[in-house]
């Protein structure tokens, strides 16, 4: 049985090194920047200027939009709670940077897409 603390400790996070979750600011990034990839990702499939190149997730796409972004949250969700029941491995540890590195990048991506759009629609500012 997993113990918990009062409150947080000096490590980082929502509850200490011993409780049943750790949320470190990665993992909220991790969950953060999924979270709005998915919301991008579904915005442009929406607007029929962008095409879901995973197989698993245009089938979920396919079936309905809200269900896509379940599937994609609950996805994702499910890996970083693994890697949280698993902390106390550095390798868990980077995985989880690595992974809040690269919803990151594709987080800038989007914003760079959707400039280019802005840019580009008829009658937009460029």
């Amino acid at each position: 049985m997993a113990t918990t603390t009062v409150g947080p400790q000096a490590r980082g996070g929502v509850l200490g090194v011993n409780a049943a979750f750790y949320a470190s600011p990665a993992s909220v990034g991790l969950l953060t920047l999924n979270l709005l990839d998915g919301l991008f990702t579904l915005l442009f499939l929406q607007m029929g200027v962008a095409e879901e190149l995973n197989p698993l997730m245009r089938l979920a796409y396919e079936q309905h939009p809200l269900f896509f972004m379940f599937s994609k949250l609950l996805i994702v969700n499910t890996g970083l709670w693994l890697l949280c029941l698993h902390r106390r491995m550095r390798a868990s540890r980077i995985a989880i940077r690595v992974g809040a590195a690269v919803y990151g990048i594709i987080v800038i991506y989007h914003l760079a897409f959707l400039t280019h759009l802005v840019l580009q629609w008829p009658g937009g500012l460029g």
